[in-house]
């Protein structure tokens, strides 16, 4: 899978997983990943824009991952992330 392609498979599924969080507008999941992005740039990565490393390389520390998940492929994980799912607060 190229990079970019599992960068928004991974993206996807943490923004389903804040969604479930309550968490269900752009800017809230911005807010969540310390405004790295704005939410409309946060769609537009969702909408197949280009996921930068530098992004991809915070979400990673924000949720407490491996540097490089972002960009590997996580079959369980890009559908549900059923490990490790990140605590999401207020």
């Amino acid at each position: 899978m190229p990079v970019q392609a599992a960068r928004l498979a991974n993206l996807r599924s943490v923004i389903r997983l804040l969604e479930e969080e309550g968490l269900v507008t752009r800017q809230s999941q911005a807010d969540y990943l310390d405004n790295a992005v704005t939410a409309s740039r946060l769609q537009a990565m969702l909408d197949g824009s280009h996921i930068h490393t530098l992004f991809a390389e915070h979400v990673e520390h924000v949720l407490f991952k491996p540097r490089g998940w972002m960009s590997e492929c996580h079959s369980a994980e890009a559908l549900d992330m059923a490990e490790d799912p990140p605590e999401v607060s207020g």
